[in-house]
């Protein structure tokens, strides 16, 4: 895709790695073939101490990130099992966070800005059949890649006791579906650059998907993406890396003069945690029953080893 050599992207990866941009490769079950409900809750807090607030947010199985920024504002992206679990966890932010008015925003994942880009549970949805339900063979292969997703298929079917082909074909069914991601956690910082979210609130009745589409073609960051809300039709969120204050101020001043838009608000993001939830707890009995976390029959869908 790059237009270089495989050496090439391997070399860079090692060196990347290194620094400590690229912070590993794991795998988990997605959030789309768990009907997760990833919610993004917001900001300033009053608390004293953020260390302290960020170890409260973990207290929650709830809570998969934290990022802090200047003004002790806080952003925290939480994966629900189902929508009835919305009220409790808010106040439960509000408490842990000492948040007192937060913003409450639903992911929208349908809004097509970023299909192929999964952040917190973002990306396209599969819509052509539903998933098969997952077998214990394919849990324990997807605890096998946990926490380390480049594991060779070899090693994992000698931990799993089953064949090197058997263990490929229940790898290419899980990715065919959906039912397994891939994540490469990365702290860009350590590369030099800095990690910016801006809240764009647009004018009634502006296309939230064209001012998105236009913010990710208008300025090329090194890496950028874009959250809309299904409850917060005027309210974009990007977030972006970038190493040049001159490219962000002119970002700022240019996204602020756009006619669909009403307000900016650019922060700095200084910290960032990410925890494990309820969904890493799916796998560490390698053997629970799909059905305690699917909505349909399980029973009938399993794949044969």
């Amino acid at each position: 895709r790059l237009g270089i050599s495989r050496q090439a992207v391997h070399h860079r990866m090692q060196v990347l790695t290194q620094i400590g941009v690229i912070k590993g490769m794991v795998a988990s079950i997605s959030v789309s073939y768990l009907d997760a409900v990833p919610v993004a809750i917001s900001g300033p807090s009053r608390t004293a101490s953020v260390e302290k607030a960020l170890d409260r947010l973990g207290e929650s199985e709830l809570t998969r990130r934290a990022v802090v920024c200047g003004g002790n504002y806080i952003y925290i992206v939480g994966f629900l099992r189902n929508i009835s679990e919305l009220e409790g966890y808010v106040e439960f932010v509000k408490q842990a966070a000492e948040l007192p008015e937060p913003t409450v925003g639903i992911y929208c994942l349908d809004d097509e800005l970023m299909p192929y880009y999964s952040v917190d549970g973002g990306g396209r949805r599969r819509q052509t059949q539903r998933p098969s339900a997952l077998s214990t063979l394919d849990l324990r292969i997807i605890s096998a890649l946990k926490d380390n997703a480049r594991r060779p298929i070899a090693e994992i079917a000698k931990l799993l006791g089953v064949s090197a082909k058997t263990v490929r074909r229940h790898l290419e069914d899980m990715m065919a579906e959906g039912s397994l991601e891939f994540h490469l956690p990365a702290d860009l910082a350590a590369g030099g650059d800095m990690f910016l979210l801006m809240q764009v609130t647009m004018r009634e009745g502006a296309n939230k998907r064209e001012v998105g589409k236009k913010l990710l073609s208008r300025y090329p960051f090194q890496d950028a993406y874009v959250r809309t809300h299904s409850n917060l039709p005027n309210l974009l969120v990007w977030v972006f890396w970038s190493d040049d204050i001159n490219e962000i101020r002119r970002a700022v001043r240019e996204v602020g003069e756009d006619k669909d838009v009403v307000a900016v608000m650019l922060n700095f993001a200084y910290i960032e945690r990410i925890y494990e939830t309820w969904r890493e707890n799916l796998l560490k009995g390698q053997a629970a029953p799909c059905g305690s976390f699917r909505t349909h029959d399980a029973g009938s869908g399993h794949r044969k080893n």
